[in-house]
């Protein structure tokens, strides 16, 4: 699973980071004690963000940062128009926790979780895809939904996206809390969720059973290494 915690930064990108952080601090008008306490992180980690003393910065961290300013991760990083930086819209890469699918059934949303440890994070690139949520989130696919999806799937789900026809959604079984892929055929009055799962039945969508969980607004295949036997 092509999932990072830290970024590779060299000298050149820390002293831009540490120099766009100072920008920020003072555009801002803010010490790093109050970011600190503003992200609920130790006054140490901005510190040495600032200072430039950390040489391999977590993407948590810095996701915390770039979001607290109103920029993308990227640009903390880069060469910007200094009288402009807190304008910039968000750039990429953005980056999104990977969850498994077990915590995916337990929570409510990833505001649940505190992530400023997370350690597992998939870097996605938009291009011309639209911005999403911050409460977007990864899952990857399970063994029983080849061939559909091939194992090694990430799904980059949105909860805040607006389900439409032919949409694959993420559904939330009320009864069990269970979670399923379906896809999503509106033919009015219903909704139908058709399985991508091989034998499974077709559900038609009633809010008092069924909770959508969020849209799959992108797919992404990474190659998965065979496990040794044994």
């Amino acid at each position: 699973m092509n999932t990072i915690t830290a970024f590779e930064i060299n000298e050149i990108q820390l002293k831009k980071l540490s120099k766009n952080l100072r920008l920020l601090l003072d555009k801002r008008r803010m010490t790093e004690s109050e970011v600190a306490q503003s992200l609920n992180i130790p006054v140490m980690t901005v510190r040495r963000l600032v200072s430039g003393e950390t040489t391999d910065p977590r993407i948590s961290t810095l996701k915390l940062i770039a979001d607290f300013f109103n920029v993308g991760i990227d640009s903390l990083i880069e060469d910007n128009h200094l009288n402009t930086i807190t304008l910039m819209k968000k750039s990429m890469p953005q980056f999104v926790p990977v969850l498994d699918w077990k915590l995916a059934t337990s929570i409510k949303s990833i505001n649940d979780l505190d992530l400023t440890l997370w350690k597992d994070w998939q870097p996605i690139v938009l291009g011309t895809q639209s911005p999403f949520s911050h409460e977007t989130f990864a899952l990857e696919s399970r063994p029983s939904m080849h061939p559909r999806f091939p194992l090694g799937t990430m799904f980059i789900i949105d909860p805040n996206e607006t389900p439409t026809d032919g949409d694959v959604i993420l559904v939330k079984m009320k009864k069990d809390g269970d979670l399923s892929l379906r896809e999503l055929i509106i033919d009015p009055p219903k909704w139908q969720l058709q399985p991508i799962i091989s034998g499974s039945e077709t559900l038609f969508y009633d809010n008092s059973n069924h909770e959508i969980a969020g849209v799959i607004i992108l797919t992404m295949l990474h190659a998965r290494k065979n496990k040794k036997a044994g």
